[in-house]
């Protein structure tokens, strides 16, 4: 009985780890699929990395909006080259062109490819939630991009 448990159990949690980062593509090729889009900059040795994962899975609200997003993951100390928006291009531009100099540095675009946030460093979901709720809402004719600083103040992320 006790080996039934077990590999019920094993079987459970190894679903949601896979569910998680089956939500982060590890792929070089970044497009416009008629989503948002988010992309992580992370590297093998970043705790952070890990925690904003592990929120993506775990915490319910970010996990439910995450799900209407396309989320990349580029790995730093990982050197490929990369297509974005249909343009070939490689890691060093990628930093160079969204000033990347720590993980986790994660940028929201809209669906049309707009660059909306970028959050360098460990944001956790108090502060993410309200960001992929804005760009969901940009895309769907909710919010007004020129009123960002007043969504803020009314999600209390800025006084």
């Amino acid at each position: 009985m006790k080996m039934i448990f077990k590999t019920i159990f094993l079987f459970v949690f190894v679903s949601t780890v896979l569910q998680a980062h089956s939500m982060i593509k590890n792929s070089t090729d970044i497009k416009k699929s008629g989503k948002p889009i988010m992309v992580l900059f992370s590297t093998k040795t970043c705790p952070y990395c890990e925690v904003f994962k592990k929120d993506i899975k775990e915490h319910k609200e970010l996990n439910s909006l995450a799900k209407d997003f396309e989320i990349y993951e580029i790995k730093r100390d990982e050197q490929h080259d990369y297509t974005m928006w249909g343009k070939k291009t490689n890691l060093k531009t990628l930093e160079m062109t969204f000033a990347i100099k720590a993980t986790p540095n994660t940028i929201i675009f809209d669906k049309t490819g707009r660059k909306i946030w970028q959050v360098p460093g460990y944001a956790d979901p108090t502060i993410m939630v309200p960001y992929l709720k804005f760009v969901k809402g940009l895309d769907s004719g909710k919010y007004d991009i020129t009123k960002w600083k007043e969504y803020l103040r009314q999600e209390g992320i800025i006084k």
